[in-house]
């Protein structure tokens, strides 16, 4: 009856893998022996290499849906442990079994028998050692491709107590620091890696990209916006990073806006030129906490407007969800705010997510209410934001294709009567709703330069569209000091108008 036991187990694993599955399982056990065969409907490569009881298999295709975790389970006894990736299996074999791997155009056969009897175990040698470390930093490898980050920061922790001058186990466990978003203690690693190797150029290359993005740091800004027929914005900006100790950040901004305007609406309706000057600055203390989720508490100041908000992002292994409280925050995005002081209550929320290496999403929702001076409810909204990205390009220059919304539903506008007697509205809160269809395309060299280009048409549904384009080009002249121009043309949507944007400016960052 042991053909018998045998054929409804390879039955019922067959039956168990889904048929959309690229991979096909073939299991069969007996008491003296057992099989395992793995074949695709055309023809593929495969590879095996055998260490101690972990058997190795490498295919050219991936394995796609198949039901690989049954294996242990159908060939119990002679199969203890399944371990699998994008395009590779691991088999660890029971105590005293030994297998035969075939290689056939299809797949491979593997046959498994009980092994002889050995000589009793000796010490290992130095190049078993050395194989069973390999096999380690795979086992790293493939649990970061199928998301089990804290597995494989477990298992390189371990190999670091044993060796700790380990650079490929350092270099492995600084990715898997930044994978979990741990940028300091990633930019620690890759400085351990570079001492243990100076001519790792990719533990460089990372470390430079993490300072670059969250380092200390200080910027200065100048930007010079035109809208067609209306007004005329000079704005320069000093923003900076500075880590304060304690897995905590100071980040600071400081504006000064020079607004042209023939006509600028009046707090009591008149319409009046404006040639002048506004200030408004920001603080924030941002902190990351053990289980890499991060706080965030801001204060705003500005002319005749003092505000606070409130922050914190929940993150896992796929994105992170952010949310935001902010109350009487400066807003700048009418003139209207820059004469008379405007502000905006807003409570926001935001999923960041990684749905694979080249696709995200985001899709998020906010409750706004804006207000002047002395008038904090003049408007109420609704708005929406949303993103599909896909990176067709993943290594230099990475180019990506995108969908994004940008949605804003009005539900309250106060409006009243100037001196005049004429109706008319104090903050004119636009709605709209933006799609927008975007190619983006960045890339850096050895010399210092980088550039990012990004082109695109965008659509509203409530007024005019059009085509936009922006773009930026850095150039690193010493080191930690950069500087880069950027130049953009866009369509104005907050303001309900559909007028074109043209923008220039510059900027100097210094990294220290």
């Amino acid at each position: 009856m042991c053909w018998v036991r045998s054929a409804a187990l390879a039955t019922m694993l067959l039956a168990a893998t889904p048929a959309h599955a690229q991979m096909r399982i073939a299991a069969e056990r007996q008491e003296a022996a057992a099989s395992l065969v793995l074949s695709w409907p055309g023809a593929v490569k495969a590879e095996h290499a055998q260490d101690g009881r972990e058997l190795t298999l490498r295919f050219s295709k991936p394995i796609g849906d198949a039901r690989v975790d049954a294996i242990a389970e159908r060939l119990s006894g002679w199969v203890d442990g399944v371990q699998y990736g994008y395009d590779s299996l691991l088999l660890v074999l029971a105590p005293d079994v030994a297998a035969t791997v075939g290689v056939d155009r299809d797949g491979v056969r593997v046959a498994f028998a009980p092994a002889p009897r050995a000589a009793a175990p000796s010490a290992p040698s130095a190049e078993d050692q050395t194989a069973e470390r390999r096999l380690d930093y795979f086992r790293a490898v493939t649990m970061m491709e199928d998301g089990r980050v804290g597995a494989a920061r477990t298992l390189l922790g371990t190999m670091l107590e044993h060796d700790p001058a380990d650079r490929e186990a350092v270099d492995l466990l600084a990715q898997v620091a930044e994978r979990q978003g741990r940028w300091r203690e990633a930019v620690a690693l890759y400085g351990r890696a570079l001492n243990l190797s100076p001519d790792n150029k990719p533990a460089l290359d990372a470390r430079k990209r993490l300072l670059r993005e969250y380092g200390d740091q200080t910027r200065l800004d100048f930007d010079l916006f035109h809208v067609k027929n209306a007004d005329v914005q000079r704005i320069t900006r000093l923003t900076g990073n500075q880590d304060v100790g304690w897995n905590s950040t100071l980040r600071y901004a400081i504006e000064r806006r020079t607004l042209d305007v023939d006509q600028a609406r009046q707090a009591d309706g008149r319409l009046e030129p404006f040639h002048g000057q506004r200030l408004r600055g920001e603080m924030s203390l941002l902190h990351d906490w053990d289980n890499l989720d991060q706080s965030r508490l801001t204060l705003f100041a500005a002319p005749r407007t003092l505000g606070v908000g409130i922050g914190h992002d929940l993150r896992d292994t796929t994105g992170q969800t952010r949310f935001s409280l902010g109350f009487s925050e400066p807003t700048y995005a009418f003139v209207e705010g820059i004469v008379n002081a405007g502000r905006r209550d807003r409570l926001w929320v935001l999923r960041e997510q990684r749905l694979s290496e080249r696709w995200g999403a985001t899709l998020g929702g906010a409750l706004n209410r804006y207000g002047l001076a002395g008038q904090g409810d003049l408007a109420r909204s609704a708005s929406v934001e949303g993103s599909l990205r896909y990176t067709f390009w993943v290594e230099r220059p990475i180019a990506s294709l995108a969908y994004v919304l940008d949605a804003e539903y009005v539900g309250r506008r106060v409006e009243r009567f100037d001196p005049l007697g004429n109706l008319y509205v104090p903050l004119p809160v636009a709605r709209r709703e933006v799609h927008s269809l975007q190619v983006a395309l960045e890339d850096s060299y050895d010399g210092g330069f980088r550039y990012a280009l990004q082109a695109g048409w965008s659509y509203d549904r409530f007024s005019k569209g059009g085509p936009f384009a922006a773009g930026t080009l850095g150039y690193e002249m010493l080191d930690g000091l950069e500087s880069g121009l950027r130049a953009s043309h866009t369509i104005s949507t907050t303001r309900g108008t559909g007028s074109t944007v043209n923008a220039v400016g510059g900027y100097l960052l210094w990294r220290h």
